[in-house]
């Protein structure tokens, strides 16, 4: 976890999460603030594999302190926790924080919950507000509906 090579950082959180280790939840915080945005990316994804609390809590954590502007790999992550983190993330749909709220829809529409919806649509017709990067969260909103959607078809299908 602390080689001087990305790739191989890269390849620790991996295994990690695939082997769901739960002792590495602490090693797997510190790479969220890792200086490869990809270490990064597969640090969070290896928390929402592992699962359990202590990993919730750090992801949530990052998220919240929004450290870096294109979190979305801490959304998603978080997503993977599934039904119990859909009532948070919907809270957090009613933040002042624009970066917040487009995380949260991103997040949302990865659990595609029938709880997320409702929220998901309001905020794709009123929410014009701009993020750090520019972009919409009307915008956000429409990505995360079409992302449920897009899970739903699929579930049904098989």
């Amino acid at each position: 976890m602390e080689h001087p090579d990305p790739m191989v950082r890269e390849g620790a959180c991996e295994a990690l999460g695939l082997f769901e280790e739960r002792a590495a939840v602490p090693a797997l915080a510190v790479r969220l603030n890792d200086k490869t945005n990809w270490v990064r990316s597969s640090a969070a994804r290896a928390l929402g594999q592992i699962g359990g609390d202590r990993a919730l809590a750090v992801l949530w954590q990052a998220m919240m302190e929004r450290r870096n502007p294109k979190a979305s790999h801490l959304a998603s992550a978080i997503a993977a926790f599934g039904p119990p983190v859909v009532d948070d993330l919907i809270a957090l749909t009613t933040e002042p924080d624009p970066d917040l709220r487009a995380l949260a829809c991103r997040a949302l529409g990865s659990t595609a919950d029938d709880r997320a919806l409702p929220a998901l649509e309001h905020l794709a017709a009123h929410d014009l507000a701009r993020t750090t990067l520019g972009g919409l969260v009307a915008t956000a909103a429409k990505q995360g509906l079409r992302t449920a959607h897009r899970i739903r078809a699929r579930a049904t299908s098989t």
